[in-house]
């Protein structure tokens, strides 16, 4: 490759973020009620952007304390998911399948106004009144959640 061709090349943009799905006992799944706008509401779970120095499993964690005051245990990974973020930029997001381990969910009064468990048939109908935070994320993630996909965390130890 020549010099000029190596200075000449453009580093593509990529938004990292990581989620997690915490479900409970009836297999409904935790949502949190985040303001994304002046008086708009849409719901998600607890997620965000990697910092740096994190891992995608670190960033789940921290957000899950961030946003509703709770460790947790991360049990495995549901997907990895590509999106695209326009002409100049991609993302990339991790989500995976969680527990809570200490605490009680306690929304942070910023971002987070609220939260609460919704069953599938619940979950299929935010999708429906688009009611879901970054639905092209959270939408596959949610069917793929509901089927039951996983895969290790040993995964993201191996990349990381």
């Amino acid at each position: 490759m020549s010099k000029e061709r190596i200075s000449s090349r453009e580093k593509l943009p990529v938004s990292v973020s990581s989620g997690v799905f915490i479900g409970d006992r009836e297999g409904r799944l935790l949502l949190l009620k985040k303001k994304i706008e002046e008086e708009k509401f849409a719901w998600a779970p607890p997620s965000g952007k990697m910092k740096p120095h994190e891992d995608p499993m670190m960033t789940a964690k921290r957000e899950a304390k961030e946003e509703i005051g709770v460790e947790i245990n991360l049990l495995d990974l549901i997907r990895i998911y590509p999106t695209d973020r326009g002409d100049d930029a991609t993302g990339l997001g991790f989500v995976f399948r969680g527990e809570i381990v200490e605490g009680e969910v306690t929304p942070d009064g910023f971002e987070i106004t609220g939260f609460n468990y919704f069953s599938t048939s619940e979950l299929e109908k935010l999708i429906e009144e688009n009611k879901l935070y970054k639905p092209e994320y959270n939408i596959p993630a949610i069917r793929d959640w509901i089927d039951g996909k996983s895969y290790s965390t040993e995964v993201i130890n191996e990349i990381c």
